[in-house]
């Protein structure tokens, strides 16, 4: 009877150890880059709302993309169509 207990044991915690790591787990590590991109969308639309009214000011030369701009000053990249970080 002990020798089935512990493999039983063993089987139910390697069980749960995999059940954690592929749903509770992922599920948390995902929730970040999701709420990164969003910030990211964030930062740029306000930034590229500031260039645009500087280049509409004329304090910008009228050249100039302002997604480019806002992009090299926070240091993203767009990506499938979401900002990350370089």
């Amino acid at each position: 009877m002990a020798r089935l207990v512990t493999p039983v044991i063993l089987l139910a915690f390697i069980g749960i150890a995999y059940w954690y790591w592929s749903g509770p787990y992922q599920n948390s590590a995902n929730m970040q880059a999701v709420d990164d991109t969003k910030k990211n969308a964030e930062i740029m639309a306000q930034c590229i709302a500031q260039e645009n009214f500087a280049i509409e000011d004329g304090a910008r030369d009228l050249g100039e993309n302002a997604e480019e701009v806002c992009a090299d000053e926070n240091g993203l990249l767009k990506m499938y169509g979401e900002w990350y970080h370089r």
